[in-house]
């Protein structure tokens, strides 16, 4: 008899720990949304230093642990998707984007790429939506919860509702004191990624829409697209 009592409550355990521990990690993910949205939603425009690492497929491959192509600069937002990145390293670049075009200007080689930003930009379209603050991710992403490598750090995985040719999925570390966003790894559908890691955020910063602007120097070679 008691020995069907344990069996019996044992599985009842069972039953509610599943709900339980599920609900958990759904609150956590909804605490750590809702404080990367308290943190980036309301800003009027955000910076940051930043480090981006460019993983091909063969390098992921071999496993290489020489990533050569690395550039450093600092990253400047400003709703709802002016974008600006100034590269100091290697070698000096500026990147530009606003609702509908994007620049890439080179001043060591005296050239300049322009974009329509539909054709060219799907990457720092999904960027600019993450530093908007996240508000409406879940019109796009499905997103789960992961352990990050350290503990204060978490790791949210999103998958995009709707397939797309270029983006397989996006991983965001996020610092869960600070909800402050510490990397965005955007893994593309040929075995890609593209890693973002930020410091030194800071929020409430007003740009000029003119800050994410740009006509080529005298004597720039213009390449449109």
């Amino acid at each position: 008899m008691h020995f069907r009592f344990f069996i019996v409550f044992f599985l009842f355990l069972m039953i509610v720990a599943i709900p339980t521990k599920n609900a958990f990690v759904d609150n956590q993910l909804e605490e750590i949304i809702n404080g990367v949205t308290d943190r980036y939603g309301g800003s009027s425009g955000s910076s940051a230093d930043y480090t981006r690492e460019s993983i091909s497929k063969a390098m992921n491959m071999l496993k290489v642990k020489d990533r050569h192509d690395v550039a450093k600069g600092k990253i400047f937002f400003k709703p709802p998707s002016f974008l600006r990145l100034d590269q100091s390293s290697p070698q000096e670049e500026l990147l530009l984007t606003n609702t509908k075009t994007l620049w890439w200007y080179i001043p060591g080689k005296n050239e300049a790429y322009k974009y329509p930003i539909e054709r060219f930009g799907k990457e720092l379209q999904l960027l600019s939506n993450i530093l908007k603050g996240m508000k409406r991710i879940r019109d796009d992403f499905q997103i789960s919860l992961r352990s990050g490598q350290e503990e204060n750090l978490s790791l949210l995985m999103l998958s995009l509702k709707q397939p797309s040719q270029e983006i397989d999925h996006l991983e965001v570390c996020i610092d869960n004191g600070s909800f402050a966003i510490k990397q965005v790894s955007i893994y593309n559908n040929v075995s890609g990624v593209t890693k973002f890691l930020f410091n030194n955020w800071l929020q409430g910063k007003n740009f000029s829409d003119d800050f994410f602007s740009f006509v080529p120097p005298s004597g720039t070679r213009l390449i449109e697209q």
